[in-house]
């Protein structure tokens, strides 16, 4: 076959992608696959975009195929086509709508995308169609099938009390042993294994860890001191947490509800698979094992616990907060969640917040008016009040921007739209407005002429 000279040939970019999966996939053997086909079929390779480690579960994270969406829709590209090596390269979405959607977008702005190792022709018959689709529910259950794999071997070694990655509460260490059992050493912080047939278990820190311990075990059941001032008085006294940093009270409340304090490890607490957000499990779902001697007594954990549940709310009624913290106001002629959270008698300030849906609302039970914005926590927001949101700055300004966004004392910040809808972009469209940057630039044009 004679080759079809440079000066005819079709100027294209090519897309290669590659997670952890098979060598067969490493983006050299991508870029020969896909050079060979353009040199085979008339394509110049004037660009590329690579996402190397990246999943393709998602689009979060792949800067490459972002970048390459980004110039198809604006117009910034000098390519009429898109070389790939297979469906899989290009995603293997759990959706697989999602996957052609991707491709619509430049098949609408017209740049043809091409899957070099493909048996099919991606030519829009019937055929093709119907292969490709299938190709790609294959592609995403090829990562359905790997992710419970995974899983079961992950629980499996979770129940022979081998960790399973997490991080670890202050007075534990990881222990390596060999596949026979036999210790090793113990892991510093932030070291790895380096034999892929060792094991990591846990064991007790050093004694001046386990005294802290306890004493904070004493301080909490013994003393009633609640877990802010815990943390003041450690860090008072010099005595550093995990690595060397300071003590929080999010740090005391991992010593005190971690299980590995009385020798178990509870595993599958929460369950999150190929990208998905986390799942809370129910306790009959957990994995509880007995992996090391307890460091302070069941009976005192349990106790620490109630303790918490109570600091929690659970065990007041609303009308009862409301007392608690009516006297509260009394003694202290003012609020806030600093003083709600060092006051003995009270729930937590967070508890407040969740039980009356932020602490302005329960500051209003009692009369009390805060003179300060009080935030809501990210997850008060529903995706309507979400929406509703971008619609209501629409109608009053005429245009949605992150400045807008950021500028609202009722809205999050930007960032949280992004995080639960995958983009801002995405987010307008779900409001019914522009989705592209093409359509944003148009509108941003109106407005303009609007104004003159």
């Amino acid at each position: 076959m004679t080759n079809v000279s440079t000066e005819l040939r079709i100027p294209a970019a090519q897309y290669i992608r590659m997670s952890t999966d098979h060598q067969r996939y490493s983006l050299e053997n991508q870029v020969a696959v896909i050079a060979e086909y353009a040199e085979r079929r008339g394509f110049a390779i004037v660009q590329t975009y690579t996402d190397a480690g990246k999943s393709g579960l998602t689009l979060k994270g792949r800067d490459g195929l972002r970048q390459l969406l980004s110039d198809v829709v604006t117009g910034q590209r000098t390519y009429s086509a898109i070389l790939v090596l297979d469906v899989s390269r290009w995603g293997r979405f759990q959706d697989t709508d999602q996957s052609a959607h991707y491709e619509f977008l430049c098949r609408e702005a017209g740049v043809a995308v091409k899957y070099c190792g493909e048996a099919f022709e991606n030519d829009g018959s019937m055929v093709s169609t119907i292969v490709k689709n299938l190709k790609r529910v294959m592609a995403g259950e090829y990562s359905r099938e790997l992710s419970e794999k995974v899983s079961r071997a992950h629980k499996q070694q979770a129940r022979l009390g081998y960790k399973q990655g997490g991080q670890i509460p202050y007075g534990i260490r990881r222990l390596l042993v060999s596949k026979e059992g036999r210790p090793r050493f113990i892991l510093g912080f932030g070291e790895e294994k380096g034999v892929s047939t060792d094991r990591v278990v846990f064991a007790p820190g050093p004694n001046d860890e386990i005294r802290t311990v306890r004493q904070i075990f004493r301080m909490f059941v013994g003393q009633n001191q609640n877990m802010s001032r815990i943390a003041r008085e450690l860090n008072g006294k010099g005595i550093t947490s995990t690595n060397g940093a300071a003590w929080t009270s999010a740090r005391v409340r991992t010593v005190l509800t971690s299980e590995l304090m009385i020798g178990y490890y509870v595993y599958n607490r929460e369950t999150q698979r190929m990208k998905a957000p986390a799942k809370r499990n129910p306790p009959g779902l957990w994995i509880r094992t007995r992996v090391m001697k307890s460091i302070v007594g069941t009976r005192q954990f349990a106790k620490a616990r109630q303790q918490m549940e109570r600091r929690s709310g659970y065990a007041f009624v609303k009308q009862d907060m409301i007392d608690r913290l009516q006297r509260l106001l009394k003694e202290k002629g003012k609020l806030s969640s600093a003083i709600i959270d060092c006051c003995r008698y009270t729930p937590s300030s967070r508890t407040y917040a969740e039980h009356f849906g932020g602490l302005r609302t329960a500051y209003a039970t009692v009369g009390y008016e805060c003179r300060w914005r009080v935030p809501k926590r990210r997850d008060n927001y529903s995706d309507d009040q979400l929406l509703d949101g971008i619609r209501r700055l629409h109608a009053t300004f005429g245009y949605v921007t992150i400045r807008l966004i950021e500028a609202d004392p009722d809205l999050p910040k930007h960032q949280m739209f992004t995080d639960r809808f995958g983009s801002i972009m995405r987010a307008y469209g779900l409001a019914g407005f522009p989705t592209t940057k093409r359509q944003a630039i148009s509108a941003a044009r109106k407005r303009a002429l609007s104004r003159c």
